[in-house]
């Protein structure tokens, strides 16, 4: 977030591709949908609420968490992201749909919000093969746009309303969220502030652009695999999938030993064992793709280049 057997997982954002067919949505899957929505709205609500709290000396936290200032953070920020998610899934729903392809509503997935963000993502399930190169085009891109047209607003929002803050001092177990380069950008067009205290869409923004740009990896059924082989076929796609795998691998031991940051030994590890770098056939491997799709490719890498962070967390 992603006959076909093989199952795709994204970090944030997933969709798995399994030769299954229902004509209705049964009421019993539709409670499910419903239960884990609410659980990550919960969930990431919580993890909105504690951003807000973070390095405060908290006695009462039940009277905290009904604090209308740390209410206000905690639905801005489940708003923002949830929001987020909910359109890069319907992208690949809405271009399912379009091709006749069965595809199931999203699932989202709750997180301890102690931890973090509150959520692991959400997911589709891409219910019957993809016929077509146009099409496998069509449904990996169609989640990480609209995604992005979501994320890209929100990070206006969050960039503009966020207040200076003073340069924090270097010590022992600081931990720094780096930006994009869109973020970046942003700040030297609009005349922004670097240094902020960030505020809870600012922060969801940068969910999701975290999540945007871990889908565009061409690795395996991820979007970003999705495009590049309808773009480059299966040997190019094949290829590139190693160079990237093996790229990723040297990123994350470079984090670690200067940042700190484990983070990609864990993503690496999901891609190795969990999703792999194959891509199955589909329908129709000869179909070119036009020059629309291709400029719409070009688009996606932009994005990528956008939203990408080598080193999303530093750890002092």
């Amino acid at each position: 977030m992603n006959g076909h057997t093989s199952h795709s997982t994204e970090s944030l954002s997933v969709y798995e591709v399994l030769p299954m067919r229902e004509s209705r949505i049964p009421l019993r899957r539709l409670i499910l949908h419903a239960v884990l929505f609410l659980s990550t709205f919960a969930t990431t609500f919580l993890a909105g609420a504690f951003f807000a709290l973070s390095g405060a000396v908290v006695e009462d936290l039940g009277a905290a968490l009904t604090h209308p200032a740390i209410v206000s953070s905690g639905l801005a920020y489940s708003f923002t992201l949830l929001t987020i998610l909910l359109a890069h899934e319907l992208g690949h729903y809405l271009a399912c749909r379009y091709y006749g392809i069965q595809a199931s509503l999203p699932y989202f997935i709750p997180a301890p919000p102690v931890i973090g963000i509150g959520t692991f993502g959400a997911f589709i399930r891409i219910q019957e093969p993809i016929r077509s190169r146009r099409a496998l085009f069509d449904v990996g891109i169609a989640g990480p746009l609209a995604g992005f047209a979501v994320a890209l607003p929100a990070a206006i929002v969050g960039l503009w309303f966020a207040d200076p803050a003073p340069p924090i001092p270097l010590t022992e177990g600081v931990i720094t969220f780096n930006d994009p380069a869109l973020f970046i950008l942003l700040q030297r067009v609009f005349d922004l502030p670097v240094m902020i205290r960030w505020n809870p869409v600012h922060f969801a923004a940068w969910v999701g652009m975290l999540a945007t740009s871990l889908n565009l990896l061409p690795l395996g059924q991820l979007d970003g695999g999705h495009i590049a082989y309808a773009l480059l076929g299966r040997r190019g796609h094949r290829w590139m999938a190693r160079g990237i795998f093996f790229l990723m691998i040297g990123l994350a031991f470079y984090a670690y030993s200067r940042h700190r940051w484990a983070g990609w030994f864990v993503y690496v590890g999901l891609i190795g064992l969990l999703i792999g770098l194959k891509h199955p056939p589909v329908g129709d491997e000869h179909q070119p793709l036009d020059r629309r799709r291709k400029v719409l490719g070009i688009i996606a890498l932009i994005v990528f280049a956008l939203s990408f962070m080598p080193f999303p967390i530093t750890i002092t």
